[in-house]
């Protein structure tokens, strides 16, 4: 087990066991979104076998954590223990809704820990073993919302290990005593009497497990220290237990999801160092064979997993970083082939899986990239959209640094159109569009990335209004699933919603020469309605530096001032009551903080590590923070754990426009799957 006083710079030994239940066949199938590009058709297939979707959930963790027990707690997912992002073990214990990532207040372990096994006997959950500096025989309750205790003890002190349910009983499994991987699987229906039930083959730390049937399934682990290929079955009605089949690569420190007739194996690291994997194998229990599945977003470890309702979630982890980010596994039914030229760039796959691919539009990387000393790609999950102000265009640039993708080129805009000044850029929810915000020409434009045209504009451009068709100062443009557009009019103290096609705005929230902090009707100088995964969008007001909850059916359920902020600019939402806001001043500062105003994180370096005028800042899947900032001529990645810049595309102070150079960058997004619309496709409301 690994103490969590510091990370070692060597071989770091340690697993968040997590609680690995079957499911049934839980096929959720992508609702189809709408767009103005609706008239696009659609393919049509036979009934084809189900494929594994992973995607990052557009909710995070209320912390990081990882090396945590999960839980399934009826349609929530119960999070015990772990690791912080302090490297510290915690007793933390809280129930999260995974359809909207709100987290119950927590409750409490009778003894902080790591590296533990979990599972549920009945209408009981139970903790077992981990600990802190050293292995714990401990057996504990789970209470969410209350204070556990300690129930009983295992027959001698155990950490690195796995647990789960089978028929009713719990199974402990794999394991170290402090000087011996420990070969006894244990059973329990009370959390106080054990029996042995079989002994492994190849004694293992940090498997991962799973059950099919009436089956355990341990996947991999370390044997003595080193990483095995092994895959084990358990059979609990005999108590045999055997070596059945090996993995492509040795792997330890997994995750395991029953998944349909599938178990999927995701993650973990395959060697002794510090290198995680992003594989997902899938594993047919009948067949006793192994595919490729797909890929995780990153390389990551030691994640907490569980299965609710048929969805199987990957939360926290470590890259090495401790995450707060979740992600979803689940089986859909395949996508359609794409239309010619117009590929989404989401998720796609075959019978025997799927992974995130690039768009057929996107143009494959040539010649060396372009990044500042020091950055790391592997912090991006792909590609970015930027919106380069200065230099009149947006582009698309990929983790090394080469540009992908730009709008316009010679010969893309029309006779007599313009593009000018882009504030803010974003793709829409199917990845096929870019909404443009041309803030100081008063108009929204959406291209369409694949034929590089503007299809469609809000506003007249050159013309400031508050009109039909007019527009004065727009900051951020939003393309709702069924392509109404929702627009921050930031002189006109309005957030408007747009039908699709139209130029009449369906709906103001707000109103013209009427600039005050009264929402849901007045807004001063609102200049971001960003969506929340509750349907609702939260609207940024420079005036005051007020932050509100916005329904589209015109309710606002909150508002708070953000302290210490003297420009607030495009607030977004992390996950349920964490919120991530950039001060558009120099020096400027990135901070997140919760529904009262309180501040859980700030980066606000001085002197030549200043900030100047950011933007912009979004989470990354991985727990970082991806900021525009704009007088610096820059777009960086910030690891909130050292408050260090990992990642820079851009010359700090020296604006350009050729290779590796931006003049002004307002405005940013990730390419499907991970782009803020796309994460919030489903939950988007609509009035």
């Amino acid at each position: 087990m690994r103490v969590p006083s510091l990370r070692p710079a060597g071989p770091a030994l340690a697993v968040g066991a997590a609680l690995l239940l079957t499911s049934c066949a839980g096929s959720s199938t992508p609702t189809t979104t709408g767009s103005r590009s609706a008239s696009r058709p659609a393919a049509t297939t036979a009934a084809r076998p189900l494929v594994l979707q992973v995607a990052t959930a557009d909710w995070q963790l209320p912390a990081a954590v990882s090396r945590s027990v999960v839980q399934p707690d009826g349609h929530l997912l119960l999070v015990a223990g772990g690791l912080d992002a302090a490297n510290h073990s915690t007793a933390s214990v809280y129930a999260v809704n995974p359809v909207t990532g709100r987290a119950s207040e927590p409750g409490q372990l009778a003894e902080a820990g790591h590296d533990a096994g979990g599972s549920t006997v009945g209408s009981h959950r139970f903790v077992f073993g981990g600990g802190t500096s050293g292995p714990t025989a401990s057996v504990q309750s789970v209470v969410a919302g209350g204070t556990g205790s300690v129930v009983g003890r295992l027959p001698q002190p155990r950490a690195d290990l796995a647990a789960a349910t089978v028929d009713g009983a719990a199974y402990v499994v794999g394991g170290y005593d402090g000087s011996h991987d420990l070969p006894a699987v244990l059973r329990t229906t009370d959390g106080v009497h054990f029996t042995v039930t079989a002994t492994l083959p190849v004694t293992v730390r940090y498997p991962a497990v799973a059950v099919s049937g009436n089956q355990l399934w341990v996947f991999g682990g370390e044997h003595n220290g080193t990483t095995v290929d092994d895959v084990q079955l358990v059979d609990v009605s005999t108590g045999a237990a055997t070596v059945v089949a090996h993995l492509p690569h040795p792997v330890a420190h997994a995750s395991a999801l029953a998944l349909g007739d599938r178990i999927y194996l995701a993650g973990g690291r395959t060697g002794q160092g510090e290198q995680r994997s992003a594989d997902v194998l899938a594993f047919d229990p009948a067949h006793r064979t192994v595919t490729s599945a797909g890929r995780l977003p990153q390389g990551v470890s030691d994640s907490g997993a569980s299965v609710v309702d048929g969805v199987g979630y990957l939360l926290g982890g470590e890259t090495p970083t401790t995450l707060a980010s979740v992600v979803t596994l689940r089986l859909v039914e395949p996508a359609p082939a794409p239309v010619a030229s117009s590929s989404t760039g989401t998720t796609t796959g075959s019978a025997a899986g799927a992974s995130v691919g690039s768009p057929d539009w996107l143009p494959a990387a040539t010649g060396p990239g372009h990044l500042a000393a020091g950055s790391d790609p592997s912090v991006l999950p792909g590609p970015i959209l930027i919106a380069d102000k200065a230099n009149n265009r947006v582009i698309i640039v990929d983790p090394q640094g080469r540009l992908r993708w730009q709008f316009p080129r010679p010969g893309d805009l029309a006779p007599g159109q313009t593009f000018l000044i882009p504030d803010d850029a974003f793709f829409s929810p199917d990845g096929r569009e870019i909404i443009a915000t041309e803030e100081d020409d008063y108009v929204v434009s959406v291209i369409d990335i694949a034929t590089h045209r503007i299809v469609y504009r809000y506003g007249t451009p050159g013309t400031p209004g508050s009109g039909p068709n007019h527009l004065n100062n727009p900051d951020d443009a939003m393309m709702l699933p069924d392509g109404q557009l929702l627009i921050a009019d930031i002189k006109n103290c309005r957030v408007l919603l747009v039908a699709p096609g139209a130029h009449t705005a369906e709906r103001s929230y707000g109103l013209p020469g009427s600039c005050r902090h009264a929402p849901p009707t007045r807004y001063s100088s609102p200049n971001g309605a960003f969506p929340m995964a509750n349907g609702h969008y939260l609207v940024t007001e420079i005036g005051g530096a007020y932050v509100s909850e916005l329904g589209l059916d015109g309710t606002s359920s909150w508002s708070v001032h953000v302290p210490d902020v003297a420009y607030p600019s495009d607030t977004n939402e992390i996950s349920a009551g964490r919120y991530l806001t950039v001060d558009y001043s120099t020096p400027g500062q990135v901070l997140i903080f919760d529904r009262s105003g309180r501040p859980l994180w700030r980066y606000k370096p001085a002197g030549a590590k200043r900030l100047s005028h950011p933007s912009l800042a979004l989470p990354l899947p991985n727990g970082m923070v991806m900021v525009n900032d704009d007088r610096n001529d820059r777009v960086i990645v910030i690891d909130p754990a050292t408050n260090t810049v990992v990642w820079q595309y851009g010359h700090t102070g020296v604006a350009g426009s050729g290779a590796g150079y931006l003049n002004t960058p307002d405005g940013m997004d990730l390419l499907a799957p991970y782009g803020l619309l796309g994460t919030h496709a489903a939950t988007m409301g609509v009035p």
